[in-house]
């Protein structure tokens, strides 16, 4: 009996089996947790739907003329895609897509969407439910949560679009244009191409590129927003309007040697005509000019007034026409402004259902797509203040003077920036303003 006591074999099993408790306690604790994770898990990705379609939403709303109204509102759509990722709210009725799980009557779930200010939405995803094992620590429930938060950017209305190619930044260029962004709808590798030293960017509104951003230095591409949609070109359907013109849409026929404004009033002496020359001295303008051929400014002479420059697109006369062209060399004066409104009396009647894009209009030019391009530039005497619309060449644009509420705004195939540029687009109309948005999850 003595030797009994004394013996210790299976004192190894005992200790094993004692010390299984906690360490099969810890295990099964530890899978508990591991659900928790799991849910948590899923209530982060129902929580980023919910957040990112309220985000849309939001996005709809903040510029109505972008996309088809919604219905619904936020938090409707918020809930819907937050049921679509499994998570209920508690009470409401079933969503489209919805996959509401059955719960057992220990455990809830809840979904909470809500503005954030005036540009994002935050969404607040829940479970409740029992705990078990954990109840040893004192829990006898458990909400496992998850929270995400969608932001709507408005990318500035752009006064600088580059509609196909890159738009490029060059030599020790200053662009100045708080009030507007800068867009190129190019989706190349270097859509934002930042070439040179001393470039600064620092005063302009949102810089945005669908493609990518390269530079030779500095950290311009850290202000960049790549991979962003496309703007829409706001002027698109006044090119479609210009090249349905034809010279019987002009009952003067060619204006002589003399520069006229169209016109269709009673006292045109010739009738409506188009333009095939430009004076070789100063011309002081008013109206709107319709021109065809090749119009040259030389020399040292002044062009100012208040007008719009339509050059006429090619096969306007013949099938071998080129459209019209504008050089313009020697050191002229330029002082140009757009008129505000355009009204029918104006323009020729295949024109009068888009007099309202060519408010502020100053230069339309189709011409086709070349590598020479077209070069504008202004200093402290010389201005372009108004709408330059060249949708199938690239501009090279070296500065111009403008003030605070105008509208000096580039539409064009392709922009250069080269020099100090002054741009403002908040004079300009709503029509020539297209917003461009993102949506994206900030939290």
């Amino acid at each position: 009996m003595l030797k009994m006591l004394r013996c210790r074999r299976g004192s190894t099993a005992f200790a094993t089996v004692v010390a299984l408790v906690p360490l099969v306690g810890a295990m099964a604790l530890g899978g508990e947790a591991g659900s928790w994770y799991v849910t948590k898990q899923r209530a982060q990705n129902a929580a980023d739907a919910a957040a990112y379609s309220g985000g849309l939403w939001l996005a709809c709303s903040l510029a109505p003329g972008t996309c088809t109204a919604d219905t619904q509102s936020m938090d409707y759509r918020g809930k819907q895609y937050a049921a679509q990722n499994a998570f209920c709210n508690a009470g409401d009725s079933a969503y489209p897509g919805s996959h509401c799980a059955t719960l057992d009557s220990t455990t809830s779930q809840s979904v909470v969407i809500a503005a954030v200010g005036a540009d994002s939405v935050k969404a607040t995803v829940s479970q409740t439910q029992s705990a078990y094992l954990a109840k040893v620590l004192g829990f006898t429930t458990v909400t496992i949560a998850a929270t995400a938060t969608a932001q709507v950017k408005q990318l500035a209305n752009p006064c600088v679009l580059s509609l196909k190619d890159p738009l490029s930044f060059q030599g020790s260029t200053t662009v100045t244009s708080p009030n507007c962004g800068l867009a190129s709808n190019s989706t190349a590798k270097n859509s934002l191409d930042f070439t040179g030293n001393g470039l600064d960017v620092s005063n302009a509104g949102s810089i945005s590129g669908q493609g990518g951003c390269s530079q030779t230095g500095g950290s311009q591409c850290s202000k960049a927003i790549t991979f962003a949609p496309p703007v829409p070109d706001p002027l698109s359907g006044l090119s479609t309007a210009i090249s349905a013109l034809t010279k019987a849409s002009f009952t003067g026929g060619s204006c002589g040697s003399t520069l006229k404004a169209y016109t269709t009033t009673a006292t045109a002496t010739t009738g409506p005509c188009y333009n095939t020359t430009w004076p070789s001295g100063d011309a002081p303008l008013s109206g709107v000019y319709f021109l065809t051929g090749d119009i040259k400014i030389n020399g040292s002479v002044t062009i100012s007034g208040t007008a719009t420059l339509i050059l006429l697109p090619p096969k306007f006369i013949n099938n071998g026409d080129k459209g019209a062209t504008l050089t313009i060399t020697g050191n002229p004066t330029i002082q140009l402004t757009a008129p505000t409104t355009i009204d029918a009396t104006q323009v020729p009647a295949a024109l009068s259902s888009v007099v309202g894009l060519m408010s502020k209009l100053l230069i339309y030019d189709p011409e086709p797509y070349s590598n020479k391009g077209i070069s504008i530039s202004g200093n402290s005497s010389s201005y372009f203040k108004g709408i330059m619309y060249v949708p199938n060449t690239p501009v090279t644009y070296t500065g111009s003077s403008t003030s605070s509420g105008t509208c000096t705004e580039v539409i064009a195939y392709a922009v250069t920036l080269s020099g100090n540029s002054n741009f403002d687009n908040s004079g300009c109309p709503a029509s020539s303003k297209p917003v461009s948005q993102i949506v994206r999850l900030v939290q």
